[in-house]
């Protein structure tokens, strides 16, 4: 299969289970044939079964998953493409809405192809590609189990939600941690996400702070983000000023979506708020990057696609964003 610019995965996963070494090989192949984009659409097949105290911590953890794959492989294989992640049953898309990715191959495996969703394009039907396994790849004429319609798709959550969800970030230099951290408030809110972004004033001890991104730069990066993720909720990005930001003054914030790193200093948003008479923010932690379980009988190499995305320090998101930098600067020293 050759190289291509733009590309689409489709993928069912059941939660109650462990990543399957198939899914994960579909990834792996989507990664290394494309160039520029790849969105990874992504249903449940177990949704009655998920544990409403629960679900959302295993939901995104199954996302984290999955960008860790993808990212994991992107690493070794030195592959530029933009990788995006897509909840089909909560994403609110509308068969109008998946007309971009109409026109690109979509890759599915041999047990998903009858399963594309009915309301999708006629037309990505016969740009589907089935994976039956590694070494294999055929084009496929199939049919959609149904006929399109124009309906949009958005289920009820089928864990804990909160109408107004608050995390906060740099988000310089878009990455996989910036958005396992967005889509985690994007599983957690059902009406708005505040989305706070560090000022510029904040960040004049970042290291190679001359490769940092504008403010605009970054906030339109963060809302394309979630619009492709999100079509029915509100955003509102603003800059952060200090370590508060909007999570000090606005009460109907009920959950803040942080990282496991920045989990104990989280506590403070809730006792500044308390000193002001606000109730307390639920903290959602989030796994920034995980390693997916490995099956012991794959070959050393394969599994090392897996351990390619975590690195030896602590927080991924941080290494991200100063690894970046860092190359930038590089790049910028060679000219």
């Amino acid at each position: 299969m050759g190289t291509l610019s733009k590309q689409n995965v489709f993928l069912r996963t059941n939660l109650g289970q462990p990543l399957p070494q198939d899914d994960v090989d579909l990834v792996r192949t989507a990664v290394d044939s494309t160039s520029e984009e790849l969105t990874i659409f992504i249903a449940l097949v177990d949704i009655g079964s998920i544990d409403r105290t629960t679900g959302w911590s295993q939901m995104q953890r199954r996302v984290a998953e999955l960008y860790t794959v993808a990212f994991g492989r992107a690493l070794r294989s030195q592959t530029c493409a933009t990788i995006d992640i897509v909840l089909l049953d909560f994403c609110a898309y509308s068969s109008e809405d998946m007309a971009p990715f109409a026109q690109c191959k979509t890759l599915v495996s041999a047990k998903d192809k009858h399963a594309i969703p009915t309301w999708w394009p006629a037309s990505m039907a016969l740009n589907l590609v089935v994976y039956p396994q590694p070494s294999t790849l055929s084009e496929s004429n199939g049919q959609q189990s149904g006929s399109a319609t124009s309906s949009s798709t958005r289920l009820p959550v089928p864990w804990t939600a909160y109408p107004h969800v608050a995390l906060g970030g740099t988000f310089d230099h878009l990455h996989v941690g910036h958005k396992i951290l967005l889509t985690g408030a994007a599983l957690a809110a059902t009406k708005r996400i505040v989305c706070g972004i560090s000022a510029e004033t904040l960040l004049e001890k970042k290291k190679y702070k001359e490769q940092l991104e504008s403010y605009r730069v970054r906030e339109l990066n963060v809302l394309l983000f979630l619009r492709k993720i999100r079509k029915d909720i509100i955003f509102e990005l603003s800059p952060l000023y200090d370590q508060y930001g909007p999570t000090a003054t606005d009460a109907s914030i009920e959950a803040l979506v942080v990282s496991h790193e920045t989990l104990s200093s989280s506590n403070s948003l809730n006792v500044r708020r308390a000193e002001h008479g606000m109730p307390s923010m639920q903290l959602l932690p989030i796994d920034l990057v995980v390693t997916p379980q490995i099956d012991a009988n794959r070959p050393r190499s394969d599994s090392d696609d897996y351990r390619a995305s975590v690195s030896s320090e602590n927080s991924a998101l941080k290494i991200s964003s100063t690894a970046i930098r860092a190359s930038l600067a590089e790049k910028q020293s060679r000219h």
